[in-house]
């Protein structure tokens, strides 16, 4: 990993771990296990996912294509 992680990041990797090692997008923006439902379950930001992949953390696995574009759908970690 190129930086030291936040805490909030490492809850997302330690969440991830616990979860098979991804993170889910979920609409709205919401990160967190691939059956998490509404507001009921933990869940992390987009800033807090994008961050992981930028310290190299974690890695974009899967896309969707939208109208505005591709976006990122999961996140696994390196």
């Amino acid at each position: 990993m190129s930086d030291e992680l936040s805490p909030e990041m490492d809850r997302a990797a330690e969440f991830a771990r616990k979860h098979g090692g991804k993170l889910y997008r979920h609409p709205g923006g919401f990160w967190g296990s691939e059956r998490w439902s509404g507001m009921t379950g933990k869940w992390f930001g987009t800033a807090t996912v994008e961050a992981l992949v930028k310290r190299g953390a974690a890695t974009y696995s899967a896309y969707r294509d939208g109208k505005n574009g591709r976006f990122p759908i999961e996140a696994t970690l390196t």
